[in-house]
């Protein structure tokens, strides 16, 4: 069975959740993944000192580098140039819409920042996020595991966490337990293993 999802934003949140979906690929079930990014991750503009397992002082895009390389070792994604404007459908018909592009996906991930989010057939889902400390920044209403609209997830500082990479990660591994969740029928999580890669 092979799961099409788009995920919007390619900077830590939209990675993550790529890589907890590649990582759980089998014998029974693929991904088909495309990442949108617009290219204004706010990740580019750091280096990080407070995350564990990343060499102190990694700049943001040498983490975009090297996470989309982790990803790609487990499964081949679609990084995409590009803005999405528009999604229509529901779960398992989605069509994510932008210029010159688009996406037929059964499950969508919006991990598109905190700063604002003009994607059209979502509804009025725009709320003030109060955990960060800069001015006019957003975050995505949702209710359970993260869901927008069923099959629509929010992942990272638009999800309503605070801005630091670690949490953002973690918004976004949620997000994509979530959606393998809902593809299996009961709460599923991938757990590596020393052997279960060889």
């Amino acid at each position: 069975m092979k799961k099409r999802i788009t995920i919007i934003g390619g900077s830590i949140a939209g990675l993550t959740a790529a890589l907890i979906l590649a990582s759980a690929k089998n014998d029974e079930l693929d991904f088909d993944i495309n990442i949108i990014d617009d290219g204004k991750p706010d990740l580019n503009a750091v280096a990080i000192y407070n995350s564990p397992l990343f060499p102190s002082g990694i700049t943001g895009k040498e983490i975009i580098e090297k996470t989309l390389d982790q990803i790609n070792s487990l499964l081949k994604v679609n990084y995409i140039s590009g803005k999405i404007t528009k999604i229509d459908g529901s779960k398992g018909a989605f069509i994510a819409k932008g210029e010159n592009i688009e996406f037929e996906s059964d499950y969508i991930i919006l991990a598109t920042g905190a700063s604002s989010f003009d994607i059209q057939g979502l509804g009025d889902i725009i709320k003030p996020h109060n955990l960060m400390n800069k001015p006019n920044k957003i975050r995505l209403e949702y209710k359970g595991r993260q869901e927008v609209k069923e099959g629509i997830y929010v992942a990272g500082t638009a999800s309503g966490v605070t801005s630091m990479v670690t949490t953002a990660m973690g918004s976004a591994s949620e997000a994509a337990c979530a959606i393998l969740s809902d593809i299996k029928g009961t709460i599923t999580i991938v757990h590596d293993t020393p052997s279960s890669r060889k």
